[in-house]
């Protein structure tokens, strides 16, 4: 009896050393690990819906296009107010007008492919 009772504090000793001994976590572990989350969260990119691209598509059309739009009013209302109708409707002025819309369309173009590279990245991914 005497010796079960030596076990029975025996390891109530061993108990007490081994929650002394335990690694207690910090108080701002939480705030950490949430943190961190919230980080990788931000970082990584989300799938983008058809809805949204779709939505994109018409953004980026009416905003370089309309950027277009009223470049060309402003140079046509100015050469016209500066130099009359028949400077509006001289060959170098009309070549002026089409080296314009050729450069936004081209831009255009160039957003149109870039997002098209984008999507086909992620898809791989």
């Amino acid at each position: 009896m005497n010796e079960k009772n030596n076990i029975h504090t025996d390891d109530e000793r061993i108990r007490q050393l081994m929650q002394s001994a335990k690694k207690q976590a910090p108080d701002n572990l939480k705030y950490r690990v949430m943190h961190q989350i919230e980080t990788e969260s931000a970082l990584t990119r989300k799938p983008v819906s058809a809805k949204k691209r779709e939505g994109n598509v018409l953004k980026d059309f009416i905003g370089i296009f309309g950027t277009m739009y009223a470049v060309l009013t402003t140079l046509i209302g100015s050469a016209y107010l500066l130099k009359g109708k028949d400077f509006l409707l001289s060959s170098g002025f009309i070549w002026v007008v089409v080296l314009i819309a050729s450069v936004f369309s081209l831009f255009w173009l160039m957003t149109r492919v870039d997002a098209r590279v984008r999507e086909k990245r992620e898809k791989k991914h």
